[in-house]
């Protein structure tokens, strides 16, 4: 049986199989192995990890998030009323799960994370959701969680996303 946490990542830490990370995704890839310690460190983001304990604490997923801002015209689509011409909100940059765990939902406990945690931002210090870059494949994936397309399916483009943290439920 999997030990599987949830975790703040600590860049000053040793993850096992971190530099043999796939999710299938080569440019996700290359940011874990290349740029997700640097980013982290330089505060640019912030990343959450999933973890093996009985597998040396290894890396399994990830999702690293930050503050952003966004147009208001960017969310004409969801008729959302009246709003300032740049909205704050969180902005998650980065998701993957290794093709050794797919199947065991955990893109989605870290997309429930995330999304908690857009919840909790909002509460301190204001931010009006969560946006995000989706790739072609998992546009059904953040459309069940309730992100909405911004525009129509960039495919084979990222597509940009977004839910408002009054939409954000956990059921």
């Amino acid at each position: 049986m999997r030990m599987i946490e949830l975790s703040l990542f600590n860049p000053a830490q040793t993850y096992g199989n971190i530099k043999q990370f796939d999710c299938g995704h080569p440019v996700i890839n290359s940011f874990v192995r290349n740029s997700l310690k640097s980013q982290v460190k330089k505060n640019l983001s912030v990343a959450y990890v999933i973890t093996d304990r009985r597998q040396n604490h290894r890396f399994v997923g990830f999702y690293t998030i930050t503050q952003y801002t966004i147009d208001v015209s960017a969310l004409s689509a969801l008729s959302l009323g009246s709003l300032p011409r740049s909205v704050p909100c969180s902005r998650l940059v980065m998701l993957g799960v290794d093709k050794h765990y797919k199947g065991l939902q955990l893109g989605t406990k870290l997309m429930r994370h995330a999304l908690l945690l857009t919840q909790s931002v909002a509460r301190q210090i204001g931010s009006f959701g969560l946006y995000l870059d989706a790739d072609p494949l998992a546009i059904g994936f953040y459309q069940k969680l309730g992100f909405r397309l911004l525009q129509d399916d960039q495919s084979p483009e990222p597509s940009p996303m977004f839910i408002p943290v009054e939409s954000i439920g956990m059921g």
